[in-house]
């Protein structure tokens, strides 16, 4: 299999070599849900751990070793350590720095990278530990809050002649963070002449005392050292919030879950589904992002009770985990009989009701057409039931087409694709999107975006190319496995820029049951497209229980939304242009974010950083007084 070189390849899920019956499988599956749930609900399993932002530079510094050092002998392995905004492939070279300076605001995820490479021999059994991060005045950042993960391999099949080209992505946790169970992502073994590299997420608690920390991760190949991390961390004096000021609306396949957790073709039933939909709209949040749809079915009779006991706690603000208090942004209404509007009507305006009865913040929005290609007539039929209950709607498309069929009072957020606004033949992004200005200005208008298999180009269904294999799909942003860092970290700096309210992305799971084997998250021309999670089959990845499996792109993407949060605090300070003019000038156009670096990203985000704790500082008349 391609995620662990150094373990056997596993049995197939189905047919005699499969072990346990279906029925048993499910069974099991399902009682350790319920378990995970109810100790999830009732303890906060959650173990806190993430990492603060990296500067964008390796200090190169003296190292303080606390740790023993490295023996002679293990100088067939070189071991290096550099930021998050970087994919580490098998024939990446480790950077020359021990030293990591990162820089990240309280209740912000922080991450770098260690890698370690192989000679001219394998490096067997690799481990590492982190320890506590020392701050000023005994303060301390416990070792818990640091997470360790193995990054393990996705393999793209071969094309032609052509060899499998392998990237980084299924972050496998040495503890995870739902069931809080030990994984078997240490040690690995890290073959000869190739590099492998350990992920490090560190949370910086909301009550952590600003200024610097430090502290040491040790890296060990079986018991002796190979290295030792020093970790700098500069906390600064403002808290991000737990809940996104950017709103999204994600899709969430709960039948492709149900797939791939228990082996069913659908769910079976609410009680069957809510577990899982627990389990990935909790996974989800705790990287800033909402799941829009955390439901298998709305009630249909009026009843609400095993709704609000699956969705409830993530509208109310989710306990459990290190982002307390985290709410979604959104809620996706599904309802819909076309043939039966007063049916429809009704359970919408039940849905709001309630939503209204229980305080519930969330956008709630009814996306009535996915990309008309022409006037279609159920635009304005589902929007006139939508409006009648109360709702808002969405339709993903652009200006031109709502005003060419005379939208403009049925569609409330217009939601074009990314590709759509960077018109070179219109004068870019910048003109483009102020042709919406008008649109805007009218009540209750949004503007909204996503991104589609446009950014990487569309393939016929089971085919895939490179992500940047054209020329005229390169640089803008993208999911894809494939796809550089910044791709994955760049639309939430285009965003705030360019002034978007939301983010629309079609699905998280898409081919979750199949998310382990070689070219199984191929769709719609790429690699990863609408799959955000692998599913954390423990016979893949160690423990007992089923949980949800990150992708590396899921966490920069949680970067890029921690980013937008700098931006945002330092314009509800007074300084909306400067936010705007430093998104602007890092990413002055959609479709060429791959000439923006790491380093200029971490540099645009320090300075954000320095001007916000300049606005928070106490002035000097108030000082005296």
């Amino acid at each position: 299999m391609p995620f662990a070189p150094d373990r056997p390849a596993q049995p197939p899920r189905t047919g005699a070599a499969a072990g346990p019956s279906l029925a048993v499988r499910r069974a099991v599956a399902l009682r350790a849900l319920a378990v995970l749930v109810a100790a999830l609900a009732g303890t906060g399993a959650h173990a806190a751990g993430s990492v603060d932002r990296a500067r964008g530079r390796d200090d190169e510094g003296p190292l303080r070793r606390r740790a023993a050092s490295p023996k002679a002998g293990l100088a067939r392995a070189a071991v290096g350590v550099t930021h998050g905004t970087v994919k580490i492939r098998p024939d990446s070279v480790p950077p020359a720095a021990r030293t990591i300076a990162l820089d990240a605001a309280r209740n912000e995820f922080e991450p770098f990278q260690i890698v370690i490479a192989g000679r001219g021999e394998p490096v067997p059994r690799v481990s590492a530990r982190a320890g506590d991060l020392e701050g000023p005045g005994g303060a301390r950042i416990a070792a818990s809050n640091l997470r360790l993960f193995a990054e393990r391999l996705y393999e793209i099949p071969a094309r032609g002649e052509g060899e499998r080209a392998a990237w980084p992505d299924a972050l496998v946790a040495e503890v995870d963070g739902y069931a809080g169970e030990r994984r078997s992502a240490f040690p690995f073994d890290v073959p000869a002449g190739e590099a492998r590299a350990i992920w490090i997420d560190v949370f910086v608690p909301p009550g952590a005392r600003p200024g610097p920390y430090r502290g040491v991760v040790e890296v060990r190949s079986g018991g002796d050292p190979l290295a030792a991390i020093e970790v700098r961390l500069r906390v600064r004096r403002f808290t991000l919030p737990s809940t996104a000021s950017l709103r999204s609306a994600f899709g969430f396949s709960v039948d492709v879950a149900c797939r791939a957790h228990l082996g069913t073709r659908f769910c079976e039933g609410d009680a069957a589904a809510a577990p899982l939909v627990r389990l990935y709209t909790r996974a989800a949040l705790l990287h800033r992002v909402t799941l829009a749809t955390p439901y298998y079915t709305l009630p249909q009779d009026g009843g609400f009770r095993r709704f609000d006991e699956t969705a409830g706690p993530f509208l109310a603000g989710d306990t459990a985990g290190p982002l307390g208090g985290a709410r979604l942004t959104t809620f996706r209404s599904g309802y819909r009989r076309d043939a039966d509007p007063a049916w429809t009507r009704a359970r919408t305006a039940a849905l709001r009701a309630h939503f209204a009865a229980r305080r519930w913040p969330q956008e709630l929005f009814d996306q009535v057409f996915d990309e008309p290609h022409a006037c279609v007539p159920q635009v304005r039929s589902r929007a006139a039931v939508a409006h009648a209950a109360g709702v808002r709607t969405l339709v993903t498309t652009d200006l031109d087409r709502v005003d060419a069929c005379g939208w403009r009072g049925d569609v409330d957020i217009v939601c074009p694709v990314v590709n759509q606004l960077e018109r070179r033949d219109r004068g870019g992004l910048v003109r483009e999107r102020a042709r919406y200005d008008e649109f805007l200005a009218r009540p209750g208008k949004e503007l909204w975006w996503y991104q589609s298999c446009m950014s990487h180009g569309c393939q016929p269904e089971g085919e895939c190319a490179p992500a940047q294999g054209s020329s005229a799909a390169a640089g803008w942003p993208s999911y894809a496995v494939d796809a550089s860092a910044v791709q994955a970290r760049a639309m939430e700096w285009l965003s705030f820029g360019y002034g978007f309210a939301g983010e629309l992305y079609y699905d998280a799971v898409m081919n979750l049951d199949r998310a382990w084997r070689p070219g199984g998250l191929c769709a719609f021309g790429a690699h990863g497209d609408g799959a955000l999670f692998y599913p954390g089959d423990p016979r893949v990845i160690g423990g007992r229980t089923w949980v949800p499996v990150e992708s590396l792109r899921l966490k920069l993407l949680r970067e890029g939304m921690e980013d937008y949060e700098y931006l945002h605090l330092l314009a509800a300070l007074g300084e909306p242009r400067a936010a705007r003019d430093e998104a602007r000038r890092l990413f002055p156009a959609a479709d060429r974010v791959t000439s923006t670096s790491p380093e200029a990203l971490y540099a645009a985000r320090r300075r954000v950083a320095d001007r916000i704790e300049r606005l928070l500082a106490p002035r000097a008349s108030d000082r005296r007084r």
